[in-house]
């Protein structure tokens, strides 16, 4: 009942345009000052469910070594959540359609791989988003779309956020469109 009642909101608000898209605009800005900084853990809370969960399908279908070594690590209710998950991953061909369960979205070793792989990865993001401008925003009863730039002349990056628990997370993104396609 209490998730069909923010869902009735969150439809609300989405037509109500300024006050949804604002809040979006926000938590984007925060999500990207902290991944520029370097805080893994802020930047993976803000993710949604499924864009974690399709972020592990990635890098177990890629065969990467942290992400085998971390799967034959992981024991208990948590692996057989996360087996359980794989196996119906691998049937829809991603991550999302049925994302991971907290037990395994939420264990202190899949933080930790999360970090493993934003510290590898930290000087290209830190110089992406340490300059991300929002330049448009809008929404509809999916969510939000926000517009991101990385400086004078560069090419337009898309990040989709939906209504997740108790604040916007970053759904989706895609990359910057060379030739201004």
């Amino acid at each position: 009942m209490r998730k069909l009642a923010v869902l009735l909101a969150l439809t609300a608000s989405c037509s109500g345009g300024p006050q949804v898209t604002e809040g979006a605009r926000k938590a984007f800005e925060d999500w990207a000052k902290a991944a520029a900084s370097g805080d893994a853990e802020k930047t993976l809370a803000g993710f949604s469910d499924a864009k974690k969960s399709d972020w592990l399908y990635d890098r177990l279908t890629e065969n990467d070594p942290l992400a085998k070594l971390w799967r034959g690590d992981l024991t208990g209710e948590a692996r057989t959540q996360l087996d359980l998950w794989w196996g119906n991953s691998l049937k829809h061909g991603n991550g999302r359609d049925e994302p991971l369960r907290d037990i395994v979205l939420t264990h202190p070793s899949f933080v930790q791989l999360f970090r493993q792989y934003f510290i590898r990865e930290a000087k290209s993001i830190q110089t992406g988003l340490a300059r991300a401008e929002v330049t448009t925003t809008y929404g509809d009863s999916t969510g939000v779309t926000v517009l991101v730039k990385s400086g004078p002349g560069a090419p337009v990056e898309y990040y989709g956020m939906i209504f997740e628990g108790n604040g916007w997370k970053i759904d989706a993104y895609k990359p910057p469109q060379q030739g201004g396609k």
